[in-house]
Parts: C-alpha cells; structure tokens; sequence
C-alpha cells in the first residue's frame, strides 16, 4: 500500500534539520493508537500538527528567501512557536470552562514540546 503522508512522498532530498522534524513526526505517529485514550491521541496529532506548520514555514521560508541564512529562518520559526505559546497561555488564563482550559494548555504543552525538540537539534547541527 502506498504512503499516504504528503512528508514522506516528498522526491527531493531533505537536510539534517527536515529529517529531524520528519523523525520526530514519525515517532509520534506511531505512538497514536486507536484504542488509546482520546485525550493522548490528541496530544500526538496537535505535536504532529505543530511540526507539519513548522515543515511547511521552513519550506516557505527557505524558497522564498535563498539569501538568507538557515539558522536565521530556524530562528524566526522558533520566535513564531513561541509567540503561539504565550497567546495559548494568555488564553488558558482567560478561559472559563474546563474544556478550554484543556484545549490551550494542550496547546501550550505541543509548544513546548517541539520548541524544545526544535532547540535541541540546532544545538546539534551548528
């Protein structure tokens, strides 16, 4: 059966810093399960969700500015995940109900998460 993620199908080669995105992507894929809880699915499909957004602006990004250095594009990503942090935080603070208190600590905690990751390989790739 053919690989239905648009990531893997890609033809052209990728660098160090889209392999460890797609790696990364690819473990929390494997970690969805369908008799999981739905709460802990949902929290690999919102990381996986933040890293397609992060392949997708790093894409952009680095066609549409071949000039500009991959770590100043790497760093611009990160200020743009963090900012999408602090306003879930703001919004979790702000929320009435339980369910949204949920939904944007999620999304703070998916930040978190692939901003660490995303930290971690830099470190590794300068």
């Amino acid at each position: 059966m053919p690989n239905l993620d648009p990531w893997l199908n890609q033809n052209e080669a990728t660098n160090r810093f889209e392999n460890q995105l797609l790696s990364i992507r690819n473990e929390r894929q494997k970690m969805i399960r369908p008799n999981c809880h739905p709460t802990y699915n949902e929290r690999h499909e919102k990381i996986i969700e933040m890293i397609d957004w992060t392949l997708e602006k790093y894409k952009a990004d680095m066609e549409n500015t071949q000039q500009v250095d991959e770590q100043v594009i790497i760093q611009n990503i990160i200020e743009e995940l963090d900012k999408k942090r602090d306003i879930a935080i703001n919004k979790k603070r702000q929320a009435l109900l339980k369910d949204e208190v949920w939904k944007y600590g999620e999304e703070e905690d998916s930040s978190d998460y692939v901003l660490f990751r995303i930290r971690e390989m830099t470190d590794k790739l300068i």
